[in-house]
């Protein structure tokens, strides 16, 4: 339980940078230079949300009934104890913490991408904001229209993204998470192509659909062994 914890540390991470952007949409000037933030940041929150709903709907809880049901006809303590440690293997095979180490690690790489990436973006809006409270608020004309406001507030927000973005170590940054992060996600998925073809087993054809449910990244992986 310890790794779906944090597996939901890092989705509410990424939820953090998600409310961070809510607050860029309505500035026209910028928006076209967050948008490969805005989809990287969606397509690793797909990634998150997509394990944790496997692990949790498609494997503990068929899990946890079939262990229920098995204490209903346990006629004693020994009976209880194999049913729950079947109950214990069962579910840390199927979400990879157990006898798969290779597919582990390379889980544990996209989900460390993924905090990393939502840790810097977040800190980037904090930056923003503390650019923005040190602005002089008195040097700005008063202005009593709240139409007139806003479009000073929005104008205002606009240059301060800008100078912001204007820095090339931002653009940079979010494509070197995204050569990471595909990088790393393909080859997860590589990994778990390639074991629930060999080992026959039907969880990882299930984990492996979920999270390219539309063939995306086995069309890339089929672009590079070409």
């Amino acid at each position: 339980f310890r790794h779906l914890l944090y597996c939901r540390y890092v989705e509410r991470k990424l939820v953090e940078v998600w409310v961070d952007h809510q607050y860029t949409k309505e500035l026209d000037q910028v928006r076209k230079n967050f948008s490969p933030s805005y989809s990287l940041r969606q397509r690793m929150l797909h990634f998150c949300r997509d394990y944790i709903y496997y692990a949790t709907v498609e494997v503990l809880e068929p899990q946890s009934h079939r262990f229920l049901e098995s204490l209903k006809g346990a006629d004693s303590i020994d009976e209880v104890l194999r049913s729950h440690e079947q109950f214990l293997n069962t579910c840390l095979r199927e979400v990879l913490l157990t006898e798969r180490e290779g597919l582990y690690r390379h889980l544990s790489k996209v989900l460390t991408t993924c905090l990393t990436f939502a840790c810097n973006l977040h800190r980037f809006a904090s930056n923003f904001h503390d650019m923005q409270a040190t602005e002089d608020p008195l040097t700005a004309p008063l202005i009593q229209n709240p139409a007139e406001m806003r479009l000073a507030r929005v104008t205002q927000k606009n240059n301060t993204y800008l100078s912001l973005l204007s820095q090339r170590h931002y653009s940079k940054m979010i494509s070197k998470f995204k050569v990471i992060f595909e990088s790393q996600l393909q080859g997860f998925l590589r990994q778990v192509q390639q074991e629930s073809t060999t080992r026959y087993e039907h969880f990882l054809s299930n984990l492996g659909t979920r999270l390219d449910y539309n063939d995306y990244y086995s069309s890339l992986l089929a672009g590079a062994g070409a």
